[in-house]
């Protein structure tokens, strides 16, 4: 009878241990998926809140143009893109400091984009400016400041589990080197090898 028994104990003890494993497995399981899924989500949003700016819209990158009134009504952030439209050859975009964009000055080692069809992809938030180099084309307003915001975040990842307060390890600290240890931590000598040597060394 207690044979019988001890083997009901060690049945059940078995399937307890195997839904516990397959609890475990399934939160690992379901972890994955709910990381997966937030970078999925982080990607997709990023990607729906970008927006394309074609400067000056249908007048593109010219002069005679108040470009200050054009940006009066936008929001500009990280991952928009510029675009700026125009004669290639005839003209083209540099970006400059805000004491270049007020003289209207090109530093020698500012690059300057010639394309037509410039694409800026806003990577840095702050203050950016923009002129064009051709003579006298600055002077007459091709001139472009924009205030760059941070990414807007319309939707936030699943958080990582904090780990459990019992993984914590906490050192102790050490006593200075010139002080006494406490009587608490100096290691006691064993008594057993002299119990040992009483023993044998009996009469």
């Amino acid at each position: 009878m207690c044979i019988y028994t001890r083997i009901q104990s060690l049945i059940l003890s078995n399937k307890i241990k195997q839904r516990k494993s397959n609890t475990s497995t399934s939160t690992m399981a379901l972890s994955r998926a709910l990381f997966l899924f937030a970078f999925i989500a982080t990607i997709f949003s990023t990607m729906a809140v970008a927006k394309d700016f074609v400067v000056g819209d249908e007048k593109g990158w010219t002069t005679l143009f108040d470009y200050q009134t054009w940006t009066a009504n936008k929001v500009f952030r990280l991952g928009d893109t510029l675009t700026f439209n125009y004669v290639g050859g005839k003209d083209n975009v540099v970006r400059v400091n805000g004491s270049d964009f007020k003289s209207c000055s090109v530093p020698l080692t500012a690059p300057v984009l010639t394309s037509g069809q410039d694409k800026i992809i806003i990577t840095t938030y702050g203050r950016r400016w923009y002129i064009s180099s051709v003579t006298d084309h600055c002077e007459n307003g091709q001139k472009l400041f924009i205030t760059v915001q941070p990414k807007q975040d319309g939707w936030s990842p699943v958080p990582s589990p904090s780990p459990s307060p019992s993984l914590d390890l906490v050192t102790p600290e050490a006593p200075p080197s010139n002080a006494p240890w406490p009587a608490s931590s100096v290691p006691r000598r064993s008594l057993l090898p002299k119990k040992l040597f009483q023993i044998f060394n009996r009469d």
